[in-house]
């Protein structure tokens, strides 16, 4: 029994994922429908992603100073409840500076939970089991492509976005609760301080990490934040139909997230590598082939088979090479990527509204590139011994 509720609160933890990627990613769907209504462009629009993006990237990398000894299965409590908070906020928003300020609370969250999420699913279960805990916690993203943002893109779109936002803060709100009650609580024996989150970031295997998230997430986000007008533009997909097609790009990142734990357990790196290149290949698809409802549909499912793996193979790949570091790591991977979609959101935002969607996309493809190549690089001089993994904690 007592394996099984801990098992239960792995489930939990990626039930929680599932309303932080929902509620991070909300806007995306209902972007043409929500900047009109707030007085906005697109791209205006798009910093109601960078701005808890960026608040998120800081909160995140600042978590395991701030918690020290405290219970990370309340930290993520928390964060639920600044969801619930959030999208309260956004449901009574009159202006779109109003939304933006709901949306900080929604940074935090973001920031909290994934900085110490991947800690308390290793809490849970045996060393032995520490693969299959993350595949299933981070199985909430997948899902959260899968059902929480085409849903709530097609409440947004149907019956309103700010109908959306008030479904996402009910579920976050029952979510605290499942949490309080089936998770373990977990706390670290190290007290990290602000020199250790240094020198894990000095360490070889999270540098690399680091530069692929300003390479790859920058240029994914770039470009995803603003998959409406996308669908719209480029494909001639109708108004109705977008949250259809992230379905489809949910229901295979769902597959994706599992598909690649075999992969993920023989080398995270080449796991890495291999997601990499197919969210590249994706983007240039977009680009050059994705100009009806077909095709969209097709080049959808393609790139969010490679998208809904992204999470699990990054930790992975995080977790085998960060060694002793590995808390102070995972808060900077999560920081890194949710300071990238910030950013991607950002540039993304201001190259639509200054070039238009050819540019925005050729740069996204360009970026994801060279994140492959980042990778193959780690990969060709992994022997290379690395002087800063003999640094003392």
């Amino acid at each position: 029994m007592d394996s099984a509720r801990r098992w239960a609160g792995v489930v939990a933890l990626a039930i929680g994922i599932f309303v932080l990627i929902t509620v991070e990613e909300l806007p995306i769907g209902v972007l043409s429908v929500m900047a009109p209504d707030l007085g906005v462009s697109e791209g205006v629009a798009g910093l109601a992603v960078t701005v808890p993006g960026i608040l998120a990237g800081a909160v995140a990398l600042c978590t395991p100073v701030l918690v020290r000894g405290l219970d990370r299965r309340l930290v993520l409590v928390l964060a639920l409840a600044s969801v619930a908070l959030s999208c309260a906020l956004s449901v009574i928003a009159p202006t779109f500076a109003v939304l933006l300020l709901a949306r900080l609370f929604a940074g935090v969250a973001i920031g909290l939970y994934w900085a110490v999420m991947a800690i308390v699913a290793l809490g849970q279960v045996p060393a032995k089991h520490a693969a299959r805990a993350l595949t299933i916690a981070f199985a909430g993203a997948g899902g959260a492509l899968v059902l929480g943002v085409p849903v709530a893109a097609w409440i947004g779109t149907h019956l309103g976005w700010r109908l959306a936002f008030a479904v996402v803060g009910i579920v976050a709100a029952g979510v605290a609760l499942l949490i309080l009650v089936l998770v373990e609580p977990v706390r670290s024996p190290v007290k990290v301080t602000g020199r250790m989150m240094l020198a894990a970031a000095r360490t070889r295997g999270v540098r690399y990490a680091l530069g692929l998230i300003a390479l790859a997430v920058v240029g994914q986000f770039l470009t995803y934040s603003y998959i409406s007008p996308v669908l719209l533009e480029r494909a001639g997909v109708g108004l109705g139909d977008i949250g259809l097609m992230l379905l489809v790009f949910g229901v295979a990142g769902l597959v994706g997230n599992f598909a690649v734990g075999p992969l993920v357990r023989r080398s995270p790196p080449v796991a890495v590598l291999v997601v990499v290149t197919g969210i590249g290949l994706s983007l240039l698809a977009v680009l050059t082939v994705m100009d009806d409802p077909r095709r969209a549909l097709a080049v959808m499912a393609g790139w969010g088979l490679c998208v809904g793996a992204i999470s699990v193979a990054m930790q992975a790949f995080i977790g085998s090479e960060a060694g002793e570091v590995l808390e102070e790591a995972t808060a900077l991977n999560s920081a890194g990527f949710n300071t990238a979609i910030a950013i991607g959101a950002l540039i993304g935002g201001l190259i639509l509204d200054a070039a238009g969607l050819t540019p925005m996309i050729l740069t996204s493809v360009l970026m994801v590139g060279g994140g492959a190549l980042l990778v193959g690089h780690y990969l060709r001089t992994s022997r290379v011994p690395d002087p800063a993994a003999s640094l003392n904690r």
